[in-house]
């Protein structure tokens, strides 16, 4: 968590089924599929700042436990819809009517292994999301590699494959596909309904819907990163183990939905959920990135804020960095290499809905780039 400090931004993509009303108890059928499902596909910016620590946060242990303390920092994310279906890119400003499509305060922690039963230091991030589900994830500190500047791994991030096919309710190897997951054609269950002009700037298409981490990689690639090592973290809501029990999502009464056994767990298929939010995972990628800075003349001792330079068509976000002089100056234009902070993350969210005995489980998928929106030293 060091660098989780001060403010980022950036770009990514957003994923999300949602439930259809309809009446009776089975949807009606159209051209464009079942009707009780409606995808949305947004180009995203995000804005994600860190408050500062908490300090030390006291947990009492009982018995043959000791005491321990935590660190923290709150943070808030806020995420924009900016599709623009006019150019095919993620350009509309984010200041439009109705843009604002994510608002998240939580807190960040580090927990020092309970030596009675854990042999290894936590992260956790707790979460309250206003749709009216809160989560509490859990995730193991990654081993710190001694040969880099930061403890990660050398080189770029490796990316998993996310499936967004939705899937019968426990059983992930029971894939449902959808007729509205098929970028190439046009489908009024899905917005937007027209993804041609998407699929001509390379934006969104049927393999990015099918696996948005391509996103991702999208943007290390156009970008021509060199990302000289990765930090890697996972942290989840379930399910608990023996070494990390505990976590877990709750929602409130409209999203869970009228349950034939009242309970706080994933709906059985008795239930009839609006929108249950039953697990959610994400893994984060804090990347030390070298980029090219062109440097005009200057004079010794002077600071100017420049921006990073990247190539034409680039869809990660361009740091700046404050750049001081030597004391003899800078005499002619020239080219420098300067080190910066990238954080890259993919977030999985279950919801859980479907008619009559049928509930399915539909991912929500969240990815983006994101760099310091302050100059780095």
């Amino acid at each position: 968590l060091e660098h989780f400090k001060g403010s980022y931004a950036g770009n990514g993509f957003n994923l999300i089924f949602v439930p259809m009303p309809f009446p009776g108890n089975s949807p009606p059928g159209s051209p464009d599929g079942p009707m009780d499902n409606k995808l949305f596909l947004n180009l995203t910016t995000e804005q994600l700042t860190f408050g500062p620590s908490l300090g030390s946060i006291p947990n009492r242990g009982f018995a043959n436990q000791a005491d321990i303390h935590l660190g923290g920092l709150p943070y808030l994310q806020t995420v924009q819809n900016t599709t623009n279906s006019s150019t095919g890119k993620g350009d509309k400003p984010r200041s439009t009517e109705h843009s604002g499509i994510h608002f998240e305060p939580g807190v960040w922690l580090h927990v020092p292994a309970a030596k009675s039963f854990q042999d290894r230091d936590s992260i956790v991030r707790m979460a309250s999301i206003p749709h009216g589900t809160t989560i509490n994830a859990q995730g193991f500190v990654p081993d710190r590699n001694p040969a880099t500047v930061s403890g990660g791994k050398p080189g770029p991030p490796v990316f998993e494959t996310i499936d967004t096919t939705p899937f019968i309710l426990g059983s992930p190897q029971s894939r449902i596909p959808f007729p509205n997951m098929t970028a190439e054609t046009k489908n009024n269950l899905r917005v937007p309904a027209d993804l041609s002009p998407f699929i001509k700037t390379g934006r969104i298409n049927s393999a990015i819907i099918k696996n948005p981490n391509i996103v991702l990689q999208d943007a290390i690639n156009t970008s021509k990163l060199k990302i000289l090592e990765t930090t890697t973290f996972k942290v989840a809501t379930g399910l608990p183990s023996a070494q990390l029990n505990g976590g877990g999502t709750a929602n409130i009464a409209f999203l869970a939905g009228k349950q034939s056994e009242v309970t706080t767990a994933s709906p059985g298929q008795g239930d009839n959920p609006n929108a249950h939010a039953s697990t959610m995972e994400s893994t984060f990628y804090i990347e030390r990135v070298e980029y090219d800075v062109v440097v005009d003349k200057m004079k010794g001792g002077t600071t100017q804020i420049l921006l990073a330079s990247l190539p034409a068509g680039a869809r990660a976000p361009t740091p700046s960095f404050a750049v001081t002089a030597p004391p003899g100056g800078v005499p002619a234009r020239k080219t420098i290499k300067v080190v910066g902070v990238q954080i890259q993350y993919s977030q999985n969210v279950s919801i859980n809905f479907g008619p009559g005995g049928t509930i399915l489980t539909w991912p929500h998928v969240s990815v983006a780039t994101l760099v310091p929106t302050d100059p780095q030293p």
